[in-house]
């Protein structure tokens, strides 16, 4: 076989599969076994797995070269043909004496016939190759087959299964196949099967299958066998841990099938062909259900009777299907008994139900349901089933609204008893239907569950209501903080009731909510637009009443120039006693310190970081990060600081981590959060922004989660984040580029200078590199002075885009580069706002680098548009980045990208690199905004702190020539500089070096 000059292209990335969910559905034990720890023992297994992953391959080896690896059949087995046998010898001789194997002659070939797991266990003791120039392909291929099941194993994509026999079974492990990247990954292997792999016998149907499954399950039992003490007291380890064949039956119990239904409930909800419940309505008392079958591909759907009486659904063998739909059914079997009416009989087409037990559907059975992803669809007036609502009404009593104005203004106040201001009464809304509450008390008197009350379904839960009753009228509920009150009276919900008040509460309210006026501090820079002057008087509205606020614009429309003016507003106004606290992540820092030497020059602020950091509270800002934060906890907490600011609060968002708690443990007056994405995932990341921000207005974490994250995100209810959203907005300022009153006031082109630094790797290869290329041309004259010069800046450029670029090996992730990961935090950005990105670069090797750690990083494939491109490749990737809506980031080389495109999809542009001559960026840049382009269009620079980047840009502000100059001749301007001034330009300074430490 021919040596490989290239890896087989198959991408193995992709991130661990989530195992909490895989349990979700899964019950303690199967149907035959009770009193066990069936789940307990699979997860026991996950667990252990996982944990013996890392430490199994102790010896790493070398790559053979030159040695063809080839598959033989022998007695029903496959085995390995290694030839020729001189190279593969040192691995066997470092394997010891229990090794020994004789020469074999096969077609013409000399080598040795090894058993499976001995070859295996050699490509399980390096990673992927990254050296080709002296392997073969076979090689190349079982090494990647390998690293495969291997990343299988260790980022948990299997899942047990039966293989039944005559009388015995054993426990299988497959991949998770259902998983699309999976799959994928296996029909590429399979396409890149070269049949002369098999030397020996004819290659098997599903050889890749075959030898994925083998492999899979023996790292899994040789695992399981290296920590089987773990398992030694389970009564059901015997059965998950042993590679070995158990009896079907045991005492009339047949095992095997029990054990196989307790796995399927492994796979609900992941199967393409699913059944659903309709119910429909007979009369007011009176339902009938029938059992449907849904296509989730094609959307088709069908009666289950169908599959008694046709051959084919779906175009698929209705015994098919019928074996599919009865593995979930018998889960739901479990939580819903009265199904096996329908099954007993098959004349018997749909169940009848009375309202009692539509009830238990609706209520109860539902959450089991959901679990197995089997959908209930209700006769229309189901579908709005009224749940009876408590109302707590108000009137401010003749004589005390200016108490209640003083209590809405006065951030000192502290608990309040409102019946001393306020009249109350109580009422409770069935539907848009009023009654008293001792009418109320009558109707759950006689009546329990779903019951019919005039035009509406109403639930009534006795047990439930009593309760109310008993907390309604507790006089401790009109006991509150000035921020609970706000907060009723705000999104017109008090606890679990209704909160109303008369017109006179309702002007007081709204003189609270009118903005206080507010002019743009003298010291500041620059000019706010229409937008950023309405955001700063919020930001000071909110300030000066004691509140903290969330300031959530998009990305772009300048978030922290409107902050920055708040500060330089308190201090002119002399309220800042104390620095101002500046926490975010470590690629921002460089962001905030040129903004504030750009717009508020007379702030002295200092950034805390680093190894040698010094606390000096003699300034008025002080930059750290949030990993500082957690390691100087106690030091931060005991400091006096009048503000603190947190930008990308969503670092915050889980209210346990230390990371969450040291942030908040800070005391200061007035708290700033700042992001994006103020909810990425749930809900409770608000309440735990708002816990920054606003402590206690939303409540503790757990009546958040009872009066708002439960009903919104379980069960909908639009009602419920209608009140959220009320109550939360005179806190949150959220605008959004599309926004009529902000587009009007934004340029077509926004362009943002986005600051990195230098990881310590990077700040190591500038150093080395600067010192060699000086010493060659220090002192030259000539072509060899500017062609060493020319050098120098390629290779100070690829060293500031990533290590890999330059030094051609070692890691592409973007940990290595302060810019790498300044791309991947704002594509993150972009992406949740559902919006495409152009990148340039001027390398090819960068744009490669760009592919493979977006994908890994983002899960998403972008396209690469480049010099080496087809005509018809170059229109066909154009094409699908401007039409197809998943294509949300095209990487382009400056060259091959520059001219002649029109994407104008793109709102977006990244450049990864820089040019010197502002009119090459322009002119890549205006490939998104054409005619056709009716959105603004932001364009981020990545600048390398401390370096020849930051240097260059500066110049390229202050001097209009230079900047006008074409890019051959600013690098010839370079060239003409003396040592000293090259020197300067390219010398590393404090600012750009080591900054990633913590």
């Amino acid at each position: 076989m021919e040596t490989l000059t290239k890896p087989l292209n198959i991408d193995l990335a992709f991130k661990k599969n989530n195992v909490d969910e895989l349990f979700f559905n899964l019950s303690e034990n199967p149907k035959c076994f009770k009193n066990k720890d069936f789940r307990y023992t699979l997860s026991l297994i996950y667990q252990t797995v996982e944990d013996e992953f890392e430490g199994i391959f102790l010896s790493p080896v070398s790559p053979v070269r030159n040695t063809d690896f080839y598959m033989i059949e022998e007695n029903g087995n496959l085995a390995f043909f290694v030839t020729p046998t001189n190279n593969f010898q040192f691995y066997l001789k470092s394997k010891g004496s229990m090794f020994r194997f004789s020469p074999t002659m096969l077609e013409g070939k000399q080598g040795y016939v090894m058993p499976l797991d001995l070859v295996l266990d050699y490509f399980g003791g390096f990673g992927e190759i990254i050296d080709f120039s002296a392997v073969t392909p076979s090689f190349v291929y079982f090494n990647k087959l390998t690293q495969f099941v291997m990343s299988l194993i260790q980022k948990l994509y299997f899942i047990p299964t039966i293989k039944s026999k005559t009388n015995t079974f054993k426990i299988v492990y497959e991949p998770i196949i259902s998983n699309n990247q999976i799959a994928r990954i296996i029909s590429q292997f399979e396409e890149n099967l070269d049949e002369n792999l098999f030397i020996k016998g004819k290659m098997p149907e599903n050889f890749v299958t075959d030898f994925i499954r083998g492999y899979l399950n023996y790292l899994i039992y040789k695992f399981l066998g290296i920590k089987a003490y773990k398992f030694s007291n389970i009564d059901s380890g015997l059965y998950l841990i042993k590679d070995i064949d158990f009896k079907s039956a045991i005492r009339s119990n047949d095992i095997s099938e029990g054990i196989s239904q307790w796995f399927d409930e492994l796979y609900l909800g992941k199967y393409d062909v699913i059944p659903f419940f309709k119910i429909n309505k007979i009369t007011d008392e009176k339902f009938e259900l029938k059992i449907h079958i849904k296509n989730r591909k094609t959307g088709e759907t069908v009666l289950m009777d169908d599959l008694y009486t046709k051959d084919k659904v779906f175009d698929i063998a209705s015994s098919d299907v019928s074996k599919i739909v009865e593995k979930q059914l018998n889960y739901v079997v479990k939580y819903m008994p009265e199904l096996e009416k329908l099954f007993e009989d098959e004349d018997k087409l749909s169940l009848e139900l009375n309202l009692q037990e539509v009830y238990q559907i609706i209520t109860k059975t539902s959450y089991y349901l959901q679990k197995a992803q089997v959908e209930v669809i209700l006769p229309e007036e189901l579908t709005n089933i009224v749940v009876p609502r408590a109302s707590i009404n108000a009137r401010v009593k003749s004589d005390r609204a200016a108490d209640l104005i003083n209590i809405f203004n006065n951030n000192k106040s502290g608990k309040i008893t409102l019946t001393e201001i306020l009249d109350f009464n109580y009422e409770i809304a069935i539907g848009d239907e009023k009654i008293s509450l001792e009418e109320f008390k009558k109707l759950v008197d006689e009546n329990n569950g779903l019951i019919k009350y005039g035009n509406h379904y109403v639930l009534i839960d006795k047990e439930e209501n009593k309760k109310a009753f008993e907390e309604l009228l507790n006089p401790n509920l009109l006991k509150m903080s000035r921020m609970e009150l706000i907060h009723a009276s705000m999104s017109g919900q008090l606890g679990e009731y209704d909160f109303d008040y008369d017109e006179k509460f309702a002007s007081i309210i709204k003189d609270f909510n009118k903005p206080v006026e507010v002019t743009p501090p003298k010291d500041l820079k620059g000019t706010l637009r229409v937008y950023q002057e309405t955001g700063l008087k919020w930001l000071w509205t909110n300030v000066s009443k004691g509140f903290g606020c969330c300031m959530a614009d998009d990305m772009g429309l300048g978030k922290t120039i409107q902050v920055i003016s708040l500060i330089l507003k308190l201090k002119e106004e002399g309220k800042l006693k104390h620095p101002v606290l500046v926490v975010c992540p470590t690629t921002l820092m460089g962001n905030w310190m040129k903004e504030l030497e750009m717009f508020a020059p007379t702030l002295k602020a200092a950034i805390y970081h680093g190894l040698d950091r010094e606390l000096d509270m003699k300034n008025d800002i002080i930059l750290t990060t949030y990993a500082i934060m957690r390691i100087d906890a106690e030091k931060m907490k005991s400091e006096s600081w009048s503000m603190v600011i947190v930008d990308e609060a969503q670092n915050i968002k889980n209210p346990d981590t230390a990371q969450t708690l040291a942030v908040k443990s800070v005391k200061s007056d007035i708290k700033i959060a700042m992001t994006g994405t103020p909810v990425e995932n749930r809900l409770t990341e608000l309440w735990s922004i708002f816990d920054f921000i606003n402590r206690g207005y939303l409540g503790s974490l757990k009546e958040f989660q009872k009066g708002y994250a439960i009903p919104i995100e379980k069960f909908k209810e639009l009602s419920r984040a209608s009140k959220l959203r009320m109550s939360v907005s005179p806190f949150v300022l959220r605008r959004l580029k599309t926004d009529k009153h902000v587009i009007s006031d934004l340029p077509e082109k926004i362009v943002i200078n986005d600051y990195c630094y230098l990881t310590k790797t990077q700040a190591a290869l500038y150093e080395k590199t600067l010192n060699e290329m000086m010493g060659k041309i220090s002192g030259v004259q000539g072509v060899s002075r500017r062609g060493n010069i020319f050098k120098m800046i390629t290779i100070l450029k690829q060293i500031c885009n990533h290590p890999y670029q330059f030094l051609k090996s070692g890691e592409m992730n973007k940990e290595l580069s302060g810019k790498l990961e300044k791309c991947i935090d704002l594509l993150s950005q972009i992406l949740e706002n559902d919006e495409k990105t152009l990148i340039f670069t001027q390398y090819k090797e960068m744009g490669d680098i760009l592919v493979k750690v977006i994908e890994d990083e983002l899960n998403i494939t972008p396209s690469f548009f480049h010099g080496s491109l087809t005509v018809a490749q170059r229109e066909s990737m154009i094409e699908d980045f401007q039409n197809n809506p998943e294509r949300k980031i095209m990487i382009l080389s400056l060259k091959a990208g520059g001219t002649g495109l029109n994407l104008t999809k793109a709102t977006n542009v990244i450049h990864y690199d820089l040019w010197w001559n502002p009119a090459v960026e322009d002119q890549a840049t205006d490939r998104t905004y054409r005619i056709g382009q009716d959105k603004n269009v932001m364009v981020h620079r990545l600048v390398t702190l401390g370096t020849f980047e930051e240097k260059i840009d500066e110049m390229l502000k202050s001097k209009k020539d230079l900047a006008n100059m074409a890019v051959f001749e600013g690098e010839k301007i370079i060239t003409e500089l003396s040592d000293e001034e090259i020197y300067e330009i390219f010398t590393l300074s404090s600012g750009g070096v080591g900054t990633k430490l913590q």
